[in-house]
């Protein structure tokens, strides 16, 4: 009898470690990524947060260069968005045109963002970040941020603070290389991306997640600490 007792005992205390060391379960989500190279490079945003959450679904659209003006003119891109197999779908823009054309930044994420809405998925704006070879036309940290912070609020969406994370960083670590001088991210920068993305999305802090992409442990923790601060988790 005692010993049934010891080996019921030992069973509820495996299964009790068991059930907290897996954590919270990921709810499965399928996201769509349109935009540009920014998002294309280093393998892909979307790879990377699949790492971060591996049992849902993505893809991206990225030709190089494309504005939203452009997807919205690319019979591929629509097509995309009215296949209704999405539960969230990522807008980034063309790294210059929130702040030097904003008319038609706003006209064109209020257009893409009507056809998601219609196919049932919600929208979510990628901030991006400072230009260093276009600060001299006003393509600043701020600027970036202010015109995507009007957007969401005039469109009513909810904008991943992408930016914001990459402002924080370089305040706390100015050495780090999170881009390359015509802004395209470096495998940190977009790893970092992907750690915003991941609690954004999903609710959930990305410090203390095993995957770090390419990027050394150090650089891992620091960038996973950054993207909890800026969400606030």
């Amino acid at each position: 009898m005692k010993f049934r007792f010891w080996k019921y005992l030992i069973f509820i205390l495996l299964l009790a470690y068991i059930t907290s060391s897996c954590g919270p379960k990921l709810p499965s989500k399928r996201i769509l990524f349109i935009g540009n190279s920014y998002t294309d490079l280093n393998g892909g945003l979307d790879t990377h947060l699949l790492e971060f959450a591996p049992n849902s679904k993505s893809a991206r659209i990225t030709p190089g260069g494309y504005t939203l003006q452009n997807h919205w003119e690319d019979a591929n891109t629509l097509e995309a968005i009215r296949s209704g197999d999405w539960d969230v779908v990522v807008l980034q823009e063309q790294s210059q045109n929130p702040v030097t054309n904003y008319y038609n930044f706003f006209a064109y994420a209020q257009k893409l963002d009507a056809e998601i809405k219609k196919a049932g998925a919600e929208t979510v704006m990628f901030m991006t970040w400072e230009r260093p070879d276009s600060v001299q036309y006003g393509v600043t940290a701020q600027a970036v941020n202010n015109a995507y912070t009007a957007l969401g609020q005039q469109l009513g969406v909810k904008v991943a603070p992408v930016g914001l994370a990459f402002s924080m960083a370089l305040q706390e670590r100015p050495d780090l290389k999170l881009y390359v001088e015509d802004g395209h991210p470096t495998p940190e920068g977009t790893y970092l991306a992907a750690c915003v993305f991941f609690g954004f999305i999903y609710q959930q802090s990305p410090v203390g997640n095993s995957y770090g992409g390419d990027v050394s442990n150090e650089d891992k923790a620091f960038l996973q600490s950054i993207a909890a601060k800026v969400l606030g988790q």
